[in-house]
């Protein structure tokens, strides 16, 4: 008896989807057969002219809405605290503001006492406007508005030492250089102070003031204007954003970070295992002598690793080549063989952990670690999770890791994960050592094949709706 339509199984549709920067594609199939194909393309979400994320001005516009609202709360903070020690008589700032120079008080604050009005317009004077000051020595390699803010920084310290004036505040007040504009004008740094010098001047005024029997001058006052001055909320550890390894799943294991000493292994390996040679007609990978002639040469050789290297380590003769290298493009020179100059690998964190350790004149202690991945995974997993310089001492403490060491690299600062966890790559990694693809090792080391665990989380969806006129 045929079977009615009611009771037939709904037809089993696949859905496939190609989602980029100004494009998606999509293809509808059935049980292997194409029923549909259809593209949407769209602008990119990017500026025309500069080419930056249309959510670069929001984020922007957020960031500043959040300074300028902190900025006014400390303030608000500031005032309150004037007030109930009778400094001033009303939370508004206009009954200490709206008279002179507030730099000129700085300045005359160091050899008299000040008023009540003048004393309050001089510390709320400083806390607005609190000087510059970086997280991390290493934010302001990255980035250029903050590199040259410390150079004007740097120049008002020397400035100030060559001219004999005891503060910031007197200086601006009566330094040539001053006269005519204290701020920063026009995108230039060469006014900005450091909140450290600031902290300073208010140490200093205290002193001067509690000298000269301002009431206002207590030690517990100061240290309230001081935790005002210097308040600002810690950045957070990135490891809540980590995901979870691939493979490691029960219990969950974070991935590595790509600077620790067993992912860039790892690549490292991936790389050596994937390279081909070429020679009259034949293509082959290195064998066992030649993989071992190469294999630590990331972690002995300072800086990156070249093709060219390669071939003289493992003595490889002038007719073979390396494929995926562009010979042509060094024909003009007359020599082929010049297009090896081209890396292939570099151990980025490992040598920049290396010369931190040689700049501080660690080398003996680098010759030490150098040999020991748990240590090099340590460095490598707290400069990258850790964003605090006061973290990353703390955490590297209780690594074990001496107090000079920890001096020496806490202004080093690394990003982004592997998509293995340590425990993942630490059991794949020796059967890439012995000449294993990462496909091969992967089921070697007990783990199932990615592409077996990407088609088990495709779920086929019963969509009876859609048909191909729909599509």
């Amino acid at each position: 008896m045929e079977q009615s339509n009611e009771n037939k199984a709904p037809a089993s549709y696949t859905l496939g989807l190609d989602i980029g920067m100004a494009s998606v594609g999509a293809a509808l199939l059935n049980e292997g057969q194409i029923l549909a194909l259809h593209v949407r393309t769209f602008d990119k979400a990017e500026t025309a002219k500069e080419g930056e994320s249309l959510n670069l001005i929001r984020r922007e516009a957020r960031l500043t809405r959040r300074r300028i609202r902190r900025r006014a709360f400390r303030l608000l903070r500031l005032r309150r605290l004037f007030k109930r020690i009778g400094l001033i008589s009303s939370h508004s700032a206009e009954t200490f503001t709206d008279t002179a120079s507030p730099w000129n008080w700085r300045a005359k604050g160091l050899d008299r006492k000040l008023e009540s009005n003048e004393w309050a317009a001089v510390l709320y004077h400083i806390v607005k406007h609190r000087g510059f000051q970086s997280n991390r020595k290493s934010e302001v390699k990255d980035d250029e508005k903050a590199g040259q803010m410390l150079s004007g920084v740097s120049a008002n310290q020397t400035r100030m030492k060559a001219g004999g004036w005891r503060t910031m505040g007197e200086m601006a007040a009566r330094d040539d250089e001053f006269a005519h504009a204290k701020r920063n004008k026009g995108g230039q740094y060469t006014h900005t102070f450091a909140r450290a010098d600031l902290a300073d001047e208010v140490q200093q005024l205290f002193a001067a003031q509690r000298q000269h029997a301002n009431p206002h001058s207590a030690p517990e006052l100061e240290t309230a204007v001081h935790d005002l001055l210097m308040a600002r909320k810690p950045m957070q550890n990135i490891l809540h954003m980590v995901g979870t390894c691939t493979f490691e799943k029960n219990p969950p294991e974070k991935r590595a970070p790509n600077a620790t000493y067993t992912a860039e292994r790892f690549v490292w390996l991936d790389c050596l295992n994937k390279l081909r040679i070429s020679d009259q007609g034949k293509t082959r990978g290195l064998d066992n002598q030649e993989r071992q002639a190469v294999i630590h040469l990331p972690f002995t050789l300072k800086g990156k690793v070249k093709y060219q290297q390669i071939r003289a380590r493992i003595n490889l003769p002038e007719t073979a080549r390396f494929v995926g290298v562009d010979y042509w493009k060094k024909r003009k020179g007359g020599n082929e063989l010049a297009a090896e100059d081209k890396a292939l690998f570099e151990a980025k964190a490992f040598h920049a952990l290396r010369k931190a350790y040689e700049d501080a004149g660690l080398k003996t202690e680098w010759a030490r670690d150098a040999a020991n991945p748990d240590r090099l995974d340590d460095l490598g997993y707290v400069l990258t999770v850790f964003k605090e310089e006061r973290d990353i001492e703390q955490e590297l403490a209780k690594c074990g890791i001496e107090h000079a060491i920890i001096q020496a690299v806490k202004g080093l600062s690394f990003a982004k994960f592997k998509h293995l966890s340590l425990k993942a790559l630490r059991k794949i990694i020796p059967h890439m050592e012995a000449g294993m693809r990462y496909d091969d090792a992967v089921p070697a080391a007990g783990y199932a094949h990615h592409s077996d665990l990407n088609r088990d989380n495709i779920k086929t969806r019963h969509l009876p709706h859609i048909s191909k006129e729909d599509f």
